[in-house]
């Protein structure tokens, strides 16, 4: 039903979950775990596998913080009043954010994907914690990077003592993209290299996604032994995980949350 990353299970304080498709209520081609009210599964479904997971985790469901992502690079510091915000509706839900970060126990940090990456964040130091969505648009607008920044700007926190976790996303392999994110590629890290892989055989380029959090992260001031990158594709294990580039847009959504306790 869920992964924890190793790195932050250590950590007594912390509570945190990165969801598979499996274990729910939902049907074809939502089965079945699906926590995405953005897709067309009956909302009665969504908030029953929200709150088995919610149960399994023991984070429970009135507590979790949901935002409306939209791509974008907008990450909003999260005080109690937005406890709950979200988790039963999508009509009360953080609008236009695809980045999370709080200092306030009890509170569940929880975005969601079907190939994009979803990002960890603790600083055991400062007890602070953040949760980030990001596909191509987030990560070239350099979403991960901008984490670290909020977390310094905002709570104090040195980059040495951040932990990430890097959630299952779309590999390099199966992610072709266009020219728009190539050119966009080139504009933001000045070089294709370990950012995009030629296919000869298509004749197109494919975005690493994995790469491009960690460069940014580690540009950020992150040490790599604090960087734990889980390795599965979405893409291909579709027995684990929901995937729109593979079943084109009609698809759950999986989650990563994180609670300070």
């Amino acid at each position: 039903m869920f992964l924890k990353f190793q790195i932050l299970a250590k950590f007594s304080f912390l509570k945190h979950f990165i969801s598979t498709r499996q274990s729910g209520v939902s049907a074809a081609p939502f089965d079945s775990l699906n926590l995405g009210f953005g897709t067309d599964d009956l909302p009665e479904n969504v908030v029953q596998n929200r709150k088995i997971l919610a149960e399994a985790t023991q984070m429970p469901l009135e507590n979790w913080c949901v935002p409306r992502q939209t791509h974008s690079d907008n990450i909003l510091c999260i005080s109690v009043l937005e406890r709950g915000k979200g988790a039963f509706s999508r009509n009360n839900a953080l609008p236009d954010t695809d980045g999370l970060l709080t200092k306030h126990k009890h509170i569940a940090l929880v975005v969601q994907s079907a190939d994009c990456v979803c990002s960890l964040y603790y600083d055991p130091e400062k007890q602070v914690i953040g949760a980030a969505h990001a596909g191509w648009r987030g990560t070239l607008k350099l979403l991960p990077k901008k984490m670290i920044q909020t977390m310094q700007k905002e709570f104090g926190s040195k980059p040495e003592n951040i932990w990430v976790g890097i959630a299952p996303c779309i590999s390099v392999e199966k992610y072709e993209v266009g020219e728009e994110v190539v050119s966009e590629v080139e504009k933001v890290f000045g070089t294709k290299e370990n950012f995009l892989l030629w296919n000869a055989q298509s004749q197109k380029f494919h975005f690493n996604l994995r790469y491009s959090h960690l460069f940014q992260l580690q540009e950020a001031g992150v040490l790599s032994k604090h960087i734990e990158v889980m390795p599965q594709c979405t893409y291909t294990e579709k027995d684990l995980f929901f995937s729109a580039r593979r079943d084109k847009n009609q698809t759950g959504r999986f989650g990563a949350g994180i609670m300070l306790i």
